[in-house]
């Protein structure tokens, strides 16, 4: 009954601070437009579409840019589909047309601004474009006099673009005012309708040009950036400023008194305000997190159960800057001086966080450099190179000490993305992300050293607050 009555007293000193209310309707907003996001599949042809209409929109905001280039013209033609039904599976042929549309205009001009053509280039262009999703692309036909030279076929396409672009003027005869490649894309690695290309739709209507995620990449954008990303930080932000007056205010004059004076120890009687502030988010959380999932599920048919991890990992976050809060609290009675000191805790965890994530990286790859061939192109790493240019390998041991003890904050928000991923996304999508090989830290490590560090933060603000005289 004393906890509940403590909850009671949170809750009340969050709602009539009108904190409560302004988080509520910020989750709501939040929650509203994420169920504005929505989905569709699309063919081939309109993800070309969609990417030659932003070319021809880039270059109607420049006129003389496009006068000067002959008012260039970019599409398919001639497109054809093994499987309309199922475009995912589908084999497709087309024709990638450019033309120029203005008297004496060459389009030499245009591969020199980067536009691809040449029939390697077009290759290139659509391989990467279609981001691995079939194994062959076949590009055929073309003028002649846009291939490049027997001296530049050792060059890449952007240094052969870079070694053309200060010519004034082309050697040889002009190619016609069109080009026409055949494109022919065969072998799709994707098997799964809901890992190809979407069109998204914002605000329940609007189609932002050229966003075309697969369903499953939108979900996961949608759930780790949108939500475990901005939002979270947003949340976490708010509620150290709304929690961090918890203490202050029951150690006023008076309020003190009056609470000191019932059968309750002080140790417990911080510990049971602390859990009042974990509650407070706690349920934040929960509503938000909830009522994301929910939309999410309506409205693209996946229902991971991965992302309501967010709740329990997202309030053990905020417990570890808590127990910081509670202790600077507990030392001043001063709201003001909780939230600095938080705030200063926050970026400290996160800067060690980070940068020792920055030496292992260093440590593996030069690791992997002696068992690895030399790369002639690359060099050798440099053993004694630094990590954010201050860091040199002497004080590694030094940051790695540090880490050992300091709470993992940033593993931890690491770690929340990944579960999302492995929640929505194939394993393709997340080898293409990064995330097919096992993290370096364990659960056990993460939370053990935190729980640890909460108990030791905590437990000296119950010290200091059981034998002082207020």
């Amino acid at each position: 009954m004393q906890f509940l009555a403590f909850l009671k007293d949170s809750y009340r000193e969050a709602r009539n601070g009108w904190m409560l209310q302004i988080m509520l309707v910020l989750a709501t907003l939040l929650i509203v437009l994420v169920a504005s996001i929505g989905y569709r599949p699309i063919t081939l042809q309109d993800r070309l579409d969609a990417e030659f209409k932003i070319m021809r929109w880039a270059m109607s905001h420049n006129p003389q840019a496009f006068e000067e280039l002959g008012r260039p013209e970019f599409g398919v033609e001639n497109f054809t589909s093994t499987n309309a039904p199922q475009p995912w599976r589908a084999d497709y042929t087309f024709d990638y047309v450019v033309k120029v549309n203005k008297e004496g205009a060459d389009l030499r001009k245009l591969q020199r601004q980067g536009i691809p053509l040449g029939r390697e280039r077009i290759r290139s262009q659509f391989r990467d474009d279609l981001a691995g999703q079939y194994e062959t692309v076949e590009v055929t036909g073309g003028p002649p006099e846009l291939e490049p030279k027997e001296k530049e076929k050792g060059k890449g396409p952007d240094e052969e673009a870079e070694g053309k672009a200060d010519k004034k003027k082309d050697d040889g005869p002009p190619p016609p005012p069109e080009a026409r490649y055949h494109v022919v894309v065969r072998g799709s690695k994707v098997d799964d309708e809901l890992a190809w290309p979407h069109q998204v739709t914002v605000l329940f209507a609007f189609d932002p040009p050229g966003i075309t995620p697969s369903l499953r990449d939108g979900v996961y954008l949608t759930e780790d950036y949108l939500v475990n990303g901005i939002g979270a930080w947003v949340l976490l932000l708010v509620s150290v400023v709304i929690t961090a007056g918890f203490i202050p205010t029951m150690l006023a004059k008076g309020s003190l008194d009056l609470i000191v004076s019932k059968p309750i120890g002080r140790t417990r009687l911080l510990v049971y305000k602390y859990l009042g502030g974990l509650m407070f988010i706690f349920l934040l959380t929960a509503y938000t997190v909830l009522g994301v999932w929910l939309v999410i599920g309506l409205r693209s048919g996946l229902w991971s159960p991965n992302f309501l991890m967010v709740i329990p990992l997202l309030t053990f976050f905020f417990a570890v800057l808590y127990a910081v809060s509670t202790l600077a609290a507990v030392l001043t009675r001063s709201t003001i001086v909780a939230i600095l000191v938080t705030a200063v805790a926050w970026g400290l965890m996160w800067g060690v966080g980070k940068l020792n994530t920055a030496v292992e990286d260093r440590q593996a790859a030069l690791k992997e450099a002696e068992a690895a061939p030399l790369n002639p192109r690359a060099g050798p790493p440099d053993p004694d190179g630094r990590v954010w240019f201050v860091f040199g390998p002497g004080s590694w041991p030094f940051v790695k000490a540090v880490h050992y003890v300091t709470p993992r904050t940033y593993q931890l928000d690491e770690r929340l993305g990944r579960v999302i991923a492995e929640g929505v996304l194939t394993p393709n999508q997340l080898k293409a992300q990064k995330l097919d090989k096992p993290p370096r830290a364990s659960w056990a490590e993460i939370l053990g050293v935190s729980v640890g560090f909460i108990a030791v933060v905590l437990g000296l603000g119950c010290w200091r607050f059981a034998g002082r005289d207020y």
